[in-house]
């Protein structure tokens, strides 16, 4: 077979299968395109998804993120708000109780110092009364005369009395003799005077009424009582000394109230 014969004969079984083929062709191309299409579609799909995926935990990142920082700010808000809060409170609570120690202080320390005065003087009186005690026994037990005893008694009864008073015995009782203060008193009395609301003590040497002293509230009375003991005394050594200057004998010591 010639070249021609067999180039003609390949035409003629290309003719004959073209159609066949042509058409094989466009179904392969066509179902390459559609596996294709599939795939580039998957392929959409899957990017799609992943895009998808990837902005929603990127929305979920930013969200808690966002969230996270609205919580901290939130948080750092309300514990500055709470500490100036409780800072104020506490400045409020001090200031109070500053005010209220320093008010109570002041008070303690005013009410101390006023004991501490009414104590003070106190012992003042206390001390003056002792001073007067020990004074009493040797200004009396000096004195010249029996009317300078009562005049010097009168003097040291004064601070224990408001208004204090000597009576003498007379024939009808006892007569006022010198008082000082601002009370009126009898100008005649009883031995046996008595009188619940005032100071009464007769003066009585060697079994004898010879004088009496009197006061009216506010008084003493154990600080009286205690100068009318040491007048009595006084009178009585007195009475020993004039009697020893009269016989010429030595006087006798004065007796010490103790």
């Amino acid at each position: 077979m010639s070249t021609d014969q067999r180039t003609h004969e390949i035409d003629r079984v290309l003719n004959a299968i073209s159609p066949v083929l042509s058409a094989e062709i466009d179904r392969i191309i066509d179902e390459k395109c559609a596996e294709l299409e599939l795939q580039a579609q998957t392929r959409l799909q899957n990017a799609l998804r992943e895009t998808e995926e990837n902005i929603r935990r990127q929305a979920e990142v930013e969200r808690r993120s966002a969230v996270e920082q609205v919580v901290e700010e939130t948080r750092d808000t309300v514990r500055r708000q709470v500490s100036e809060e409780l800072e104020a409170q506490f400045a409020r609570t001090l200031d109070v109780t500053t005010r209220t120690l320093t008010s109570n202080h002041e008070t303690a320390f005013e009410q101390a110092r006023a004991e501490w005065a009414a104590e003070r003087e106190r012992i003042q009186q206390q001390l003056e009364q002792w001073r007067s005690f020990a004074e009493a026994q040797k200004q009396l037990s000096d004195a010249n005369s029996q009317g300078e005893i009562l005049m010097r008694w009168l003097k040291l009864a004064e601070p224990f009395g408001s208004s204090v008073a000597v009576y003498t015995a007379k024939p009808d009782g006892l007569g006022l003799w010198k008082s000082r203060g601002t009370a009126v008193f009898p100008e005649v009395i009883s031995h046996q005077t008595t009188d619940p609301d005032s100071f009464f003590r007769p003066i009585v040497v060697r079994g004898k009424t010879v004088a009496a002293v009197s006061a009216v509230a506010p008084y003493h009375g154990d600080a009286l009582d205690f100068l009318a003991n040491t007048m009595e005394r006084a009178i009585e050594t007195f009475g020993l000394k004039l009697r020893s200057a009269m016989q010429g004998t030595p006087a006798p010591e004065p007796v010490r109230i103790r």
